[in-house]
């Protein structure tokens, strides 16, 4: 499996829903930028034109 190029970038969070976001990828197994880009990928499928 060829992995796809990434880039690191940096976001501001409160940290409260940082560490729930945190919390909650943690116990479905999960890292914060699995979340991070699932949730992003989500957003560009609902707003494109």
């Amino acid at each position: 499996m060829v992995k796809k190029p990434m880039v690191a970038r940096q976001i501001r969070v409160p940290a409260k829903l940082w560490d729930e976001a945190k919390g909650a990828a943690a116990a479905n197994d999960e890292t914060i930028s699995d979340v991070i880009r699932r949730a992003l990928v989500e957003y560009v499928k609902e707003n494109q034109s």
